[in-house]
């Protein structure tokens, strides 16, 4: 380590410590939970945008609610088999206390074994990151990809698309769609 230069890590409650026992220390801790912009979840006619500090739980009601009308388009039943599958991913105590980007940026750092990944890499999601000044949306595979965020860049969120403009399918459009998820990673 460099004279003079602090080890920093950006946060949202560190629960990945518990899963990696790291070993190293950081100077500096960079908690995002006081940062609100991050806990918003946004649905509009292009998708559902998620938060990086929003819990998997939340997350999983956020999805359960793009699908609550009840209506059996292939758009819905892709929402509620992410949902479904989500809702299969650690316990419920994890789910409430483990956020959706602790998750990916363990799975992009650490090639944790991430079913949530897996599922939103499947559905043609996006993340935008903030590098220094810049902002840029990537595709779930080109985050994994790419290497590991530096303290100086953030994930900020997850958009996950309106499947039917992700398709370019109109709403006349009638099709048959075949969308399922198994759950790979054991927990340990």
């Amino acid at each position: 380590m460099e004279m003079g230069v602090d080890r920093v890590k950006v946060v949202v409650g560190n629960t990945g410590l518990g899963y990696y026992k790291e070993v190293g220390s950081y100077d500096k801790y960079i908690d995002l939970r006081y940062s609100p912009e991050l806990f918003m979840i946004r649905r509009d006619d292009s998708g559902i945008n998620i938060g990086v500090a929003v819990t998997i739980s939340k997350a999983i009601e956020a999805v359960k609610e793009c699908n609550q009308h009840g209506f059996h388009t292939e758009e819905n039943m892709v929402y509620k088999k992410i949902a479904d599958h989500m809702e299969k991913v650690a316990s419920g105590f994890i789910q409430n206390s483990t956020s959706l980007g602790g998750n990916l940026v363990m799975a992009q750092r650490n090639h944790f074994p991430s079913d949530i990944a897996t599922v939103l890499l499947a559905v043609g999601s996006l993340v935008n990151i903030m590098n220094g000044l810049k902002s840029e949306e990537l595709t779930m595979e080109e985050f994994l990809r790419r290497p590991e965020l530096d303290s100086k860049s953030i994930l900020l969120s997850v958009k996950i698309p309106d499947w039917n403009r992700l398709m370019g399918i109109s709403s006349g459009t009638r099709m048959n769609l075949l969308f399922e998820t198994y759950r790979a990673a054991h927990n340990p």
